[in-house]
Formats: C-alpha cells, sequence, structure tokens
C-alpha cells in the first residue's frame, strides 16, 4: 500500500488500489490523450497567462516539469501499462488542480 495525500482537501488514497483509478478510461490511448492534454494545458497556464506567478524558481513549476520528465523517460517502457498510466493521470491532476 502506498498512500498518497490529495491536494487540497487531504484525503488519503492508496495508489495500489485499482479502485483509486475508478472514473479513469481503460485504455492506454486515451489516457495518454489526457496527460498530453493536461501537461500542454499545465504549460500555456505557467508559461503565457501568469509567468508572473510560475517563475523559474517556482516550486509547483519544478514538480510539474518532473512529472512531465518521469513520464518522458518512462513511456517507453510503460506503454501499455494501464495501471502506471492511470497513477501517471491521478498524480498529475492532482498537481495541477490548485493551479487557478
Amino acid at each position: 500500500m502506498r498512500k498518497f495525500i490529495c491536494s487540497p482537501y487531504g484525503d488519503e488514497v492508496d495508489l495500489d488500489n485499482p479502485d483509486t483509478y475508478n472514473y479513469l478510461p481503460d485504455d492506454s490511448n486515451q489516457l495518454r490523450d489526457i496527460l498530453f492534454k493536461d501537461y500542454g494545458w499545465s504549460q500555456i497556464y505557467m508559461n503565457y497567462f501568469h509567468p508572473d506567478v510560475f517563475t523559474e524558481e517556482d516550486i509547483q513549476r519544478k514538480r510539474i516539469n518532473d512529472f512531465i520528465k518521469n513520464y518522458s523517460e518512462n513511456h517507453i517502457k510503460n506503454y501499455e501499462n494501464i495501471l502506471w498510466l492511470k497513477e501517471q493521470v491521478f498524480l498529475f491532476q492532482d498537481e495541477i488542480e490548485n493551479m487557478c
């Protein structure tokens, strides 16, 4: 069991429990589409809508870039790993939930 505390309300979930991801599709292409949409949205939001807030030193900017880097470095070996893809979507969406 890998516990994760969700932002901003502090709900605790088990990242190893498939029920955590019930709301997500079971198709790897759809999961990648969600990730790419959210990755792109976060970049536009940080770089163009609020560059004054999300400076190069901003902690959340660094976390987001780390998420994208991790996905980029590991996507080939997890290309059809539905649970890994769902976890990536879940964690990234939790990260960007409080950007506005």
